[in-house]
């Protein structure tokens, strides 16, 4: 299903989770590998994310993984292509740990989101048979990590990417920063200004972002969408 070797690697996961569970307690696979995986493979992504914004549900994923059966209490009973190696770390942040399949470690995160609220996927917004964030949420969600981090070198950007290879209508992006402004304000839009500014002001900033990344497209592509992003966000 997927091109690159690590991704296929995550799809293995992805098809050996307990899908129907995961739904029953509105949690969905999000953050730049969801995207990443949704849109084309642009980009290489490494660890697992997943996102659920009820305080209800978060508890109950939280009490089965901490009772002893850790990883084994969203997976498909008697797989055996998938092992923990960390123990489970929980907070009132997430729940934590690091997955083993055909010798590679994978890190994989449930995030409580307690900021914005998720809609309820539809049956087109699956990888693998397990359920992401709808492009809204995605798209939301990404904007609020970009005011977290947009600054951060370390980061490479990456939120402001995956916004523009999202190619999001100028509808969606309006509904999603007016969600993300609920938490946010109108930092949001100040901020994905700056990320894009800075992408394009930088020089050479946007070719080292794209090497880290492991993005192999072609560079004007990306200030395409870049600016395209940019032009629906001003216009």
């Amino acid at each position: 299903m997927f091109e690159r070797a690590h991704h296929q690697r995550i799809g293995q996961i992805l098809s050996l989770l307990n899908a129907d569970l995961l739904r029953a307690h509105h949690c969905y696979f999000g953050g730049g590998t969801a995207i990443a995986l949704r849109y084309g493979e642009y980009r290489e992504s490494v660890d697992m994310d997943f996102m659920v914004s009820d305080i209800v549900h978060y508890r109950e994923l939280r009490l089965l993984m901490t009772r002893g059966a850790g990883i084994n209490a969203i997976l498909q009973p008697n797989q055996q292509l998938v092992s923990q190696i960390r123990d489970i770390r929980a907070d009132q942040y997430g729940i934590r740990t690091t997955l083993s399949v055909a010798d590679h470690s994978i890190k994989f995160e449930i995030v409580l989101e307690g900021r914005i609220s998720f809609e309820t996927p539809r049956v087109a917004d699956r990888l693998c048979n397990v359920s992401t964030l709808t492009s809204l949420d995605m798209a939301a969600s990404k904007l609020l990590a970009n005011s977290d981090r947009w600054a951060d070198a370390g980061v490479f950007n990456r939120d402001v990417i995956d916004l523009a290879m999202m190619q999001p209508s100028k509808q969606l992006l309006r509904n999603a920063i007016t969600k993300a402004e609920q938490a946010y304000g109108e930092s949001i839009q100040r901020d994905l200004l700056k990320a894009v500014d800075h992408l394009q002001n930088k020089t050479g900033w946007l070719d080292r972002c794209m090497q880290a990344m492991a993005m192999t497209i072609p560079k004007a592509l990306v200030w395409q969408r870049i600016k395209a992003l940019k032009r629906c966000c001003t216009v």
